[in-house]
């Protein structure tokens, strides 16, 4: 059973994660998706229907990972190929040969209209920052720059060529990519890097293990390496945080995640491997807050396709990536019910923060977790009439009021979210 879907509709490719019949995500690692994607892919090229030509749009969900390997299957095929991004309401161009369609330019979702929207951070600092560690190029979005997706492709594009202009790109058998990247710039990424290596494995945090990075090999040309082959490479052992956001529903825990997410990354102290996830299955993803601050209407429409029902299959396979994620912080959110899928989920996390909207409602969770031997570092309430926030106390267990966290609000600024931030960075860095 594959766990990837690939189909064609006119110039635009639909991708995304498969479904059972039910409707259910099947489960599947990041290697089991790359070899898919790999697959399915060269299939289609084999039997005519990605043809080649002018352009290719990308729409649908798809891994960091597999876009490299997607990327490097089709990109040479068309003069020009672009990838959506629901917070810009547009096609992204991620490779271009063609004046008609510069590199980093926009086609809006509705009317098709090319744009190409230049920030001012294109003058100053990149967006996208590329460096080695030894033998590992690593990649990062630069949070201290806030731009929009199209700025970090012509960023990304930039600071490759310096490197190839400085030769610093050497070539050789096997580059290893580690870092946190977009789906945009992955596939910049891997156009232009896949000229000076026979073969490119990206790292993924969701399937390491103790002591070990885990790389996945998204492209090759070579047979000492096939595409979905793992590789494994020593680390020194770190303290491992993860962090889950608890308390009843309708409190605004995805809200309060997102801002919490963007505050600890623009923390100069902040672990460079920080991740964020969403424990839901309720479509909620980190693309959500910004399409609904620019798109409301559209960031709905999109919730409401990706919304599935929380079953017993989904807990095991959202535990399993939190339970084998080996990054020194990781924060994530979980569903409003006390119930044994939570349970499950949450059992794999090191420290609690209840987000709730009365003392009864915390007392609730308190148990919950105490239960689950798992230490509350934090209880905030949260308070939709208030119009500032209110911090009561900040140590040893923080305690505080966080006002209006309202959808397509930008929260990363509110005074417990920058305390809860310093809070959480300081447990990593002990």
């Amino acid at each position: 059973m594959t766990t990837y879907s690939m189909e064609v509709e006119g110039d635009t490719l639909r991708v995304d994660f498969a479904k059972t019949a039910e409707g259910e995500p099947i489960p599947a690692d990041g290697d089991g998706v790359v070899r898919d994607v790999h697959t399915q892919v060269r299939q289609m090229i084999a039997s005519g229907e990605l043809t080649g030509g002018t352009l290719l749009k990308i729409d649908g969900r798809i891994s960091v990972g597999a876009s490299y390997t997607l990327s490097h299957e089709v990109v040479h095929l068309y003069r020009a190929v672009a990838v959506a991004d629901t917070r810009l309401g547009a096609y992204v161009v991620v490779s271009s040969t063609t004046q008609e369609y510069p590199l980093g330019s926009r086609i809006d979702f509705q009317s098709g209209d090319v744009t190409e929207v230049k920030s001012s951070a294109e003058l100053s600092v990149p967006s996208f920052l590329i460096r080695w560690e030894g033998d590992v190029l690593r990649v990062q979005i630069n949070h201290a720059v806030q731009v929009d997706g199209d700025q970090i492709v012509r960023d990304a594009k930039a600071q490759l060529q310096q490197l190839m202009n400085s030769g610093q790109l050497p070539g050789g058998k096997l580059l290893k990519i580690n870092g946190r990247s977009t789906v945009l710039a992955s596939f910049v990424l891997a156009l232009e890097l896949a000229h000076y290596y026979s073969a490119i494995a990206v790292f993924d945090p969701k399937i390491g293990d103790r002591g070990l990075d885990r790389y996945i090999v998204t492209i090759s040309h070579t047979p000492e390496y096939q595409v979905g082959d793992t590789i494994d490479m020593e680390r020194d052992p770190c303290q491992t945080v993860k962090v889950v956001l608890c308390g009843p529903p309708n409190t605004g825990k995805t809200v309060f995640r997102d801002g919490l997410k963007e505050a600890i990354l623009e923390r100069d102290d902040a672990p460079q491997d920080f991740y964020s996830i969403s424990g839901c299955p309720d479509g909620d993803g980190c693309w959500f807050s910004e399409t609904a601050q620019k798109y409301p209407e559209f960031a709905r429409q999109l919730k409401a396709e990706y919304k599935r029902q929380f079953t017993p299959e989904f807990a095991v396979a959202k535990a399993r990536d939190i339970r084998v994620n080996k990054n020194s912080l990781l924060l994530f959110d979980v569903g409003g019910k006390m119930s044994p899928e939570n349970e499950l989920i949450m059992a794999q996390a090191t420290h609690a923060v209840i987000l709730a909207k009365s003392e009864l409602d915390v007392i609730e969770w308190q148990g919950f977790c105490q239960k689950l031997n798992l230490p509350v570092i934090a209880i905030i309430y949260s308070d939709i009439d208030a119009t500032t926030d209110e911090i009561q106390r900040e140590s040893p267990q923080l305690i505080g009021t966080v006002h209006q966290l309202i959808r397509g609000e930008l929260v990363k600024n509110r005074p417990v979210i920058q305390a809860l931030a310093k809070q959480l960075v300081e447990l990593v860095n002990r």
